[in-house]
C-alpha cells in the first residue's frame, strides 16, 4: 500500500512518456469527474484544482440532483470544467436477483424497463441540464455505474446524443455508429472496501499500463488515457496525489489534456 505518492511508480510513468515523446507522439489524457451537483466543499476544491493546473475537467452532473447554487458555480468556471450528463437520478432499476441466483450489478439505464421509458427519462434530464447550464453542457451521457443496455446504447444518437463515456477500454470499431465514446481507464477508488484509494503505486501503474498498451497498439491509440475520479469520496491522501499528478504530467512535454468537447468531436 502506497500513500500520496510514489517516486518509483512515477519514475515508471514519466518513462513511458518519454518513449512517447522519442517516438514524436503525444500522450493525450482527460480527467472526468462524477457524481455532481448538490453543493459542498469537495466541489469547490475540485473547480479550484482544475483552474490552478488548467486541465480541462468532464464533470458528470445527475440533473436530479442539481441545485442553483452548483449551477452558478459552474457558469463561473465555464472555461475549465464541460458539463456531461450522467444518467437522470442516479438511481437503481435493476431487479434483486433470486436466492441462489446470479449477483444482480446496479444501473439506471439497464434492461431492467423498456429502452423506450429510458431514453424518454434521458431527454427530460438532458433538458432540464441545458436549460440550467447551457452552453457549459454538451449531448455526452455518463450512465450511472458506467453500464449501459445495448439498446439504450443503440438509440442514443438518434436521441440527441453525440457521445458516450464508461469505464474501460473502448473497441476499435465503435459499438454505435455516429456515437463518439471516449471512456475512463482508472479509478483510484476501491469501492467494496469503504471507498478506500488505492494509492499512489497502483494508479501511476494503471495509467503507465494503459499508455504502453496503446503505444503498442493493443489499446486503441487515439483513444485518450482516461482518470476517473468522485470528488464527493476522496480522502486527504487521494487529494494530495491528485494535485501532484496533475502539475506533473502538465510539466511533461509529451503529455497533453485536449479540451473534453474536441475529444466528442465538438469545438472547444
Amino acid at each position: 500500500m502506497s500513500g500520496a505518492w510514489d517516486p518509483v511508480a512515477w519514475a515508471a510513468l514519466a518513462d513511458e512518456l518519454d518513449r512517447w515523446a522519442e517516438a514524436g507522439r503525444q500522450a493525450t489524457f482527460w480527467w472526468r469527474d462524477d457524481d455532481a451537483g448538490p453543493i459542498e466543499p469537495a466541489l469547490a476544491r475540485l473547480l479550484a484544482l482544475a483552474r490552478e493546473t488548467g486541465v480541462p475537467l468532464g464533470l458528470a452532473v445527475v440533473p436530479a440532483w442539481l441545485v442553483p447554487e452548483t449551477a452558478r458555480l459552474l457558469h463561473e468556471h465555464a472555461d475549465q470544467v464541460t458539463v456531461l450528463q450522467h444518467g437522470v437520478a442516479h438511481q437503481n432499476h435493476e431487479t434483486v436477483a433470486p436466492p441462489g441466483g446470479p449477483k444482480v450489478k446496479p444501473a439506471e439505464l439497464g434492461a431492467a424497463r423498456p429502452a423506450a421509458a429510458v431514453l424518454a427519462e434521458l431527454l427530460r434530464g438532458r433538458l432540464s441540464l441545458g436549460a440550467a447550464l447551457a452552453p457549459v453542457a454538451i449531448e455526452i451521457l455518463v450512465p450511472p455505474w458506467n453500464r449501459i443496455a445495448p439498446a439504450v446504447r443503440d438509440a442514443l444518437p438518434g436521441a440527441g446524443y453525440r457521445g458516450l463515456s464508461v469505464f474501460g477500454p473502448r473497441e476499435t470499431r465503435p459499438a454505435t455508429p455516429r456515437l463518439v465514446e471516449v471512456n475512463c481507464h482508472v479509478d483510484p477508488i476501491v469501492w467494496r472496501e469503504t471507498k478506500r484509494f488505492v494509492g499512489a503505486a497502483p494508479t501511476l501503474d494503471r495509467l503507465r499500463a494503459h499508455l504502453a498498451a496503446r503505444r503498442s497498439g493493443v489499446a486503441d491509440p487515439v483513444e485518450p488515457t482516461g482518470l476517473l475520479t468522485h470528488h464527493r469520496d476522496m480522502s486527504g491522501d487521494f487529494w494530495t496525489f491528485l494535485e501532484t499528478l496533475l502539475a506533473r504530467l502538465c510539466a511533461h512535454p509529451a503529455a497533453a489534456f485536449p479540451p473534453v468537447p474536441r475529444l466528442f468531436g465538438a469545438r472547444p
